[in-house]
């Protein structure tokens, strides 16, 4: 837990006695009003990502190679983060070249996951898939005619999914 045994003592030292002994449904609208603008006055930390379970760049890697036997890999794996107070951990590949016909050659083909769930619907309208387009390939010495695989896996708590 991120937090502390001395920092939750704290907190209900602060908020005084006469409201954390209270059952919810004998609290006034002045406690429950009290109680709201000292909980947006305490401050938590962030998660830590520890209960995520990423597949790692390892595994990430391997899964790439024996899928598409690419003439390239790179991988990349962040630090656990956290958005609206769910961690979230961002892995990452590119490939380049291969034999198998789910690259195609000349152009730009995204690989997105969710909790190494494959997301198949709404291809293309993704943060991901754009991010991607617009990156300059060139720049990188990397050509799409040479089949440019990204695969870009999000692992959280929450994925924060259109519906």
């Amino acid at each position: 837990s991120n937090i502390s045994t001395d920092y939750a003592s704290r907190i209900v030292k602060e908020l005084g006695q006469g409201v954390n002994n209270i059952a919810p449904k004998q609290m006034s609208d002045q406690h429950i009003l009290r109680l709201h603008q000292f909980m947006h006055q305490v401050r938590f930390g962030d998660p830590d990502g520890k209960y995520l379970s990423p597949a790692g760049e390892y595994n990430l890697r391997l899964g790439v190679m024996k899928e598409l036997n690419p003439d390239m890999v790179a991988t990349y794996q962040g630090d656990a983060k956290a958005l609206e107070g769910h961690a979230f951990i961002v892995e990452a590949a590119v490939s380049i070249g291969g034999k198998d016909p789910t690259i195609e050659q000349n152009q730009l083909n995204v690989f997105r996951f969710a909790n190494r769930i494959p997301l198949l619907f709404e291809q293309g309208n993704d943060v991901i898939t754009k991010t991607a387009q617009a990156m300059k390939w060139n720049k990188y010495k990397i050509g799409l005619e040479q089949g440019v695989g990204v695969f870009v896996s999000i692992v959280s708590t929450k994925i924060p999914f259109k519906g």
